[in-house]
């Protein structure tokens, strides 16, 4: 009789150990490809927002205005709605009622419709992207399309008080506006008296700002940047109040809210899941990825349209 050979006990367990070790090896790397794949995406989606906002400027001779969060409980809008007709969401654009608040009941299918250019696929949140549950009013509808792309309102005094605004920069705050306050400048981002004085290229005002107007240059001035809407109560694609950022807030300040509203000025800046910063789209329509270690006086500057800074983009 030919004897059979077969692996012994101790040979299978070596086999097995050695298979475990090459997928420990090789999991991180496809981790990686994947997360690099992801990137990609995302900073497709900022140029199709950038290049939306060149053609919107085309066809206005204008920037869309951020929000309208400053007006009266009536008809509103904020800038993701009105850049989907060049973002080829035509069809979206057109079930708005625009003679009506974003909450009411007429734009609530509107609302509620995915917009894939809106969302960041790396954050798990993406694949649930109405957000709901949250602070709502005539400005905020509830259970609406996610933001995960904030529009720049560079070093604008976020809020009311010393207290509420600019919390990470050491600038004088009760006084907005002082030119020696680099990262605090304007007041309320543009929504309260002196309305429209916000230094980036967007605001929560109706002023809309011409490309004409920033003297910074289109290539050194930030447009809109990555955000996480789940950190943020009002990063909502149809919330009025502050569908923008401020650069004011270091990038990856991973702070959460928890849908509650009072601390936007800590959880509403510039953060991503890509590790180590986030990506930018600038006003020339270049997209970059600027870490979250960036110099702090650098990322407010590249956030004022007109500051005089000398600035490169890094």
């Amino acid at each position: 009789m030919k004897r059979q050979s077969a692996f012994t006990l101790i040979e299978l367990l070596v086999v097995i150990a050695i298979i475990g070790i090459l997928i420990a090896l090789l999991l991180p790397a496809v981790q990686a490809a994947r997360e690099a794949a992801r990137r990609m995406q995302c900073s497709n989606h900022l140029r199709q927002i950038g290049l939306a906002m060149h053609n919107y400027h085309t066809a206005n001779s204008t920037l869309p205005f951020a929000s309208q969060n400053a007006g009266p409980p009536i008809a509103m809008s904020t800038w993701t709605a009105a850049i989907l007709p060049f973002l080829e969401y035509q069809n979206v654009y057109d079930l708005f009622d625009f003679n009506k608040p974003m909450a009411d009941q007429a734009n609530r299918q509107a609302v509620q419709t995915v917009i894939p250019t809106y969302i960041c696929p790396s954050d798990p949140q993406g694949h649930d992207p109405l957000i709901g549950g949250r602070i709502f009013d005539y400005k905020n509808p509830p259970g609406s399309m996610g933001l995960w792309y904030l529009a720049c309102a560079g070093p604008t005094h976020e809020g009311h008080s010393a207290d509420n605004a600019c919390v990470f920069c050491e600038c004088n705050k009760d006084t907005p506006g002082d030119p020696e306050c680099y990262c605090c400048q304007g007041w309320a981002s543009g929504a309260e008296q002196p309305r429209g004085n916000f230094v980036g290229l967007f605001g929560m005002d109706y002023r809309s700002i011409r490309f004409a107007e920033v003297s910074d240059g289109l290539s050194n001035t930030i447009m809109a940047g990555e955000t996480l809407p789940g950190h943020c109560v009002f990063a909502g694609a149809y919330h009025c109040n502050r569908p923008i950022g401020w650069t004011q807030i270091p990038i990856n300040i991973m702070e959460n809210d928890g849908g509650q509203d009072g601390r936007w000025f800590r959880t509403c800046g510039y953060k991503s899941l890509h590790p180590g910063g986030a990506n930018f789209v600038m006003g020339d329509g270049s997209v970059h990825f600027f870490s979250e270690s960036i110099d702090y006086r650098l990322f407010n500057g590249l956030g004022t349209r007109a500051g005089g800074e000398v600035v490169t983009v890094p």
